[in-house]
């Protein structure tokens, strides 16, 4: 089973306890899983967007200053781990391994160059690309709408909503490519467990196929 799971930089103090938890996941199931780490950008990309700001920055350089910021995300993460990283999505070891994405997505590049496309969007893509299911972690329960956490919802409803914890192009991507997509709250390391073996799971169900 090949899953992408976008670790968001809002749980960066947390993603040793994640990783950690999905290695042990894979050494006691046997390595079931390819899951493959797509890191966000998170204090890196909050920088990038100042300077952007201030210094009036185009749009595709910071593009590629934000995917550098998702690079330096995932170094942080294999310093902290020790997990195995990975520059090409077309061969993703089974077991736990996280993406350094600037390379690939430079060879590749097909997605717009603009703030509303993040690493969510970027880590659907990679999911597309891979055939994999799409988890992304972040620091909330789930996408909140009349003050209750969604368990279930469509991608259509949530691109009616405006600012989520969700970027802005994801959802019509998902809709566009009638992928499903599963947002759990990182700062307890086993409901990404659940999710990646398909338990029932504190968060959001996202169907992008209705």
């Amino acid at each position: 089973m090949k899953i992408v799971v976008k670790l968001g930089g809002s749980i960066m103090k947390y993603s040793h306890s994640i990783i950690d938890s999905l290695k042990h996941l894979e050494r006691s199931n046997g390595n079931d899983h390819s899951i493959l780490i797509v890191p966000g950008g998170g204090v890196f990309a909050d920088s990038i967007r100042t300077i952007s700001e201030k210094y009036e920055i185009g749009d595709d350089a910071a593009h590629w200053m934000a995917i550098l910021a998702m690079e330096q995300y995932a170094y942080y993460i294999v310093d902290k781990t020790g997990v195995n990283s990975v520059e090409n999505i077309n061969e993703v070891p089974s077991g736990v391994s996280v993406l350094l994405p600037y390379r690939m997505l430079r060879e590749t590049d097909k997605l717009p160059h603009s703030w509303d496309v993040t690493s969510d969007t970027i880590a659907a893509w990679i999911a597309r690309e891979t055939g994999s299911r799409f988890i992304k972690v972040t620091d909330v329960d789930g996408v909140i709408a009349d003050d209750i956490i969604q368990k279930w919802m469509t991608a259509r409803e949530l691109s009616r909503m405006g600012v989520t914890c969700i970027d802005s192009s994801l959802p019509v991507f998902l809709m566009e490519n009638m992928m499903d997509c599963v947002v759990v709250n990182g700062m307890y390391p086993e409901r990404v467990v659940d999710a990646v073996i398909e338990k029932d799971v504190v968060g959001t169900h996202i169907k992008g196929n209705i």
